[in-house]
């Protein structure tokens, strides 16, 4: 193998690869939730506390609670009260993803609004609402049997 054509062989090579390396890259940047997680557990009766401060600037939390089958979608409204919702589909009990700022249930196509209201079904039913609490600092949620 000549210069040139040694040349030519490894930079294609390595043109490759790190344009591999960009794609992958960018593919796992897309993949991550710009949502902050928060994952905590329920005590004895059925209650998560969450501090308010884990907000911060933002207006919605997703609560992942360990031995719950659901995700909580909570969120502030303007007035400075919170609610939750379980991110369930009231039509056939799948979890839900939240899109934009609607919920959509990926096995039949439900979609809620951020209120939880159905906007398109089969599902009939609103999303399950959950109280949010804030007492000194906390939120207090509690939990329904599903």
């Amino acid at each position: 193998m000549n210069r040139k054509e040694f040349l030519k062989s490894s930079c294609s090579g390595a043109c490759v690869a790190m344009s591999s390396g960009f794609l992958m890259s960018a593919l796992l940047a897309a993949c991550k939730t710009p949502l902050g997680v928060i994952k905590t557990s329920a005590d004895k009766d059925n209650m998560v506390v969450i501090p308010v401060s884990a907000f911060g600037q933002s207006d919605y939390k997703l609560v992942r609670v360990s031995n719950y089958n659901y995700d909580l979608a909570i969120q502030k409204k303007e007035d400075g009260t919170f609610f939750a919702l379980v991110m369930m589909c009231t039509h056939a009990s799948q979890p839900l993803t939240k899109t934009g700022n609607k919920y959509y249930c990926a096995m039949h196509g439900s979609q809620f609004t951020h209120e939880g209201e159905v906007i398109k079904g089969p599902a009939a039913q609103s999303m399950i609402r959950l109280s949010a609490v804030e007492l000194k600092g906390n939120l207090y949620v509690h939990l329904r049997d599903l």
